[in-house]
């Protein structure tokens, strides 16, 4: 007769599937306002479709969750040994989740990285360098994290059924675990980065205290998911002996889920701004670029037409070849940051462009 466990039989699988669940759909709210924004003004990115995939791969991800926490999966292993083919059935999931999740968080933390070259296009080159490399950095250790997953075996099927184990080859659970700590803390540390890097040059703005500040509380916000990619990294030491998965990889997936929901919402709400502005009675469009031609144009003999859109749609100026001088509004991207733009001053009798912009 088997030994009884000295602790309770508590399922604490329908608090994370909660979690995840109202995650999905909440985040699926932030999704879909970033890209309604971004194509009410003409302007979807790079960006806007890595947080899509990232919402994408979220959705099975929060499938599989649910099934094995509906189903006793975060119970503990000693209470699921009586039926075997179950607790295979359970560990397989948990195994299956693990890249899924893995995979939302190297592409949301990309997506965010993305936004920010976009906001701040104005950026010095060292800035803008390496922000690449943090996606550099981010892609290669998201694709190792998931080969480690499932190469640590050769069958792979002996993660979860524990009659293969002594038929295959298996890694040190430490080697895997050593490597997942590693990628959580470099994760957490990308977090922070992300979320220093715009502060440190909206602070720089010359603009009143109360706008560098909300600019740095919306642009910081996602120092906030560093701090859960930090509590995680501190509870993967628990995987190495794995002699209770189901239930230790509780914490994992709880605060895993919670990481990836706050990586959508926060890296969604500066693309929200064509949103706010609609709301408030404004139409798109409130950055603008003013060009001044000058007598040059007159002197080469060519005919000069243009037409900018402005404000919704006004045709702001049709230049003749007649015309000594005009002046020219155009749009630009509505969610795009100017910041320390300087512009060469082209020869004397040249075209001149400056841009004015206005941050609300």
């Amino acid at each position: 007769m088997a030994a009884v466990p000295d602790y309770p039989d508590y399922d604490r699988g329908p608090h994370l599937a909660a979690v995840y669940i109202a995650g999905c759909l909440v985040s699926l709210v932030f999704v879909g306002s970033r890209l309604t924004a971004r194509f009410s003004i003409a302007g979807v990115g790079i960006d806007d479709w890595c947080m899509l995939i990232t919402w994408m791969v979220f959705v099975p991800l929060t499938v599989i969750v649910s099934m094995f926490c509906f189903d006793g999966g975060t119970r503990h292993l000693a209470y699921l040994s009586g039926d075997p083919e179950h607790t295979i059935y359970l560990i397989k999931l948990n195994w299956i989740a693990q890249p899924l999740a893995i995979f939302c968080l190297g592409s949301g933390k990309i997506a965010i990285a993305f936004l920010i070259l976009r906001l701040l296009n104005r950026a010095s080159v060292f800035r803008k360098w390496s922000l690449y490399v943090a996606v550099v950095w981010t892609a290669i250790n998201t694709i190792l994290m998931i080969l480690f997953t499932f190469i640590q075996c050769e069958d792979a099927a002996a993660l979860w059924d524990e009659s293969l184990k002594e038929k295959t080859k298996c890694w040190d659970p430490r080697v895997q675990s050593s490597f997942s700590i590693y990628g959580a803390a470099v994760h957490s540390l990308t977090d922070f980065y992300l979320a220093a890097i715009p502060v440190t040059l909206v602070w720089g703005l010359k603009t009143d205290l109360k706008k560098r500040l909300a600019l740095c509380a919306l642009l910081g916000c996602g120092s906030i998911t560093g701090i859960c990619a930090a509590i995680k990294a501190s509870k993967l030491s628990t995987l190495t002996a794995r002699s209770d998965i189901t239930w230790e990889t509780f914490q994992l997936f709880l605060w895993t889920g919670i990481e990836i929901i706050l990586l959508i919402v926060c890296g969604s709400i500066p693309a929200l701004k064509p949103i706010y502005a609609l709301c408030m009675g404004r139409k798109p469009g409130s950055y603008r670029s003013s060009r001044h031609i000058t007598n040059a144009s007159k002197r080469s003999g060519m005919g000069i037409t243009l037409n900018r859109r402005h404000e919704g749609g006004e045709s702001v100026a049709n230049l003749a070849r007649t015309q000594q001088s005009a002046t020219v509004v155009s749009r630009i991207s509505e969610d795009e940051i100017q910041l320390n733009g300087e512009y060469e001053k082209p020869p004397h009798g040249g075209i001149h462009v400056t841009r004015t912009v206005v941050i609300e």
